[in-house]
């Protein structure tokens, strides 16, 4: 007797890097989520990026639970276009665990005590970062600022992303901004607005648009400062996985 494949439920797009100053092109991400019989999710994700002497390519698997509290993450990154490290990372209840290889430092492994909840682990890709806003208290409304207690973490301080991957530990929080229905290629959105704050690797001024529908799809986001740039959710497929 044959099994019937039943298709995960997911959603597909893609988000454009621009430049605020002329909307031209510098970068994408490609991404796929898909959602579990036990409600955890998965988001796999292409990004490309040159910017000034920055080219970057990176490629990234991330999965969370139900809570979208990270489970496990696999990064893959090149530099003008040469491989230049990868890296597999788990989260326990109490530690996380990184085992990855870079042209730099050679074999890296790591361990790390953690508290959960976590606010997320960071993987640079955008999706990933409005995932990071999935355990924040909306209900406490705009001007609330949330730090979680324990280790922020993501794999790399780099503000492209382009170094490691490894464990690295960060501090900052994010301020709710308000809510916000705004219109990008892709559509019209329901968003919750939001800003970080206390960002410890001299980042620029950021703020982001959160869809409200439970996927926490990044819709749009702003980096002044340096940057300047606009990110823009273009094209998007599929449902909302529930």
């Amino acid at each position: 007797m044959r099994t019937e494949l039943v298709p995960l439920p997911r959603r597909r797009g893609r988000i454009s890097y621009r430049h605020r100053s002329d909307e031209a092109e510098w970068g994408f991400e490609e991404f796929t989520l898909t959602r579990d019989a036990s409600g955890g999710r998965c988001l796999s994700v292409h990004c490309e990026m040159a910017f000034d002497a920055e080219q970057v390519v990176r490629k990234t698997v991330l999965n969370v639970d139900a809570a979208f509290q990270p489970l496990d993450a696999y990064v893959r990154i090149l530099n003008h276009g040469v491989p230049t490290g990868s890296g597999w990372f788990r989260f326990g209840d109490d530690e996380a665990e990184g085992e990855s290889f870079t042209r730099d430092q050679g074999r890296i492994s790591q361990r790390l005590p953690i508290e959960r909840p976590m606010r997320g682990f960071g993987v640079h890709a955008l999706m990933g970062d409005g995932w990071l806003a999935a355990s924040f208290p909306f209900e406490c409304g705009a001007g609330h600022t949330h730090f979680l207690g324990g280790r922020n973490l993501l794999h790399s301080l780099h503000h492209f992303g382009a170094t490691g991957p490894r464990l690295e530990v960060s501090a900052s929080g994010l301020t709710c901004i308000g809510r916000e229905t705004i219109t990008v290629p892709a559509g019209s959105f329901d968003c919750h607005r939001l800003a970080f704050t206390g960002m410890t690797n001299a980042h620029p001024p950021y703020h982001m648009w959160i869809s409200a529908d439970g996927d926490f799809l990044y819709v749009q986001g702003v980096v002044e400062g340096y940057m300047d740039a606009l990110f823009v959710l273009e094209q998007l497929e599929g449902e909302p996985l529930g």
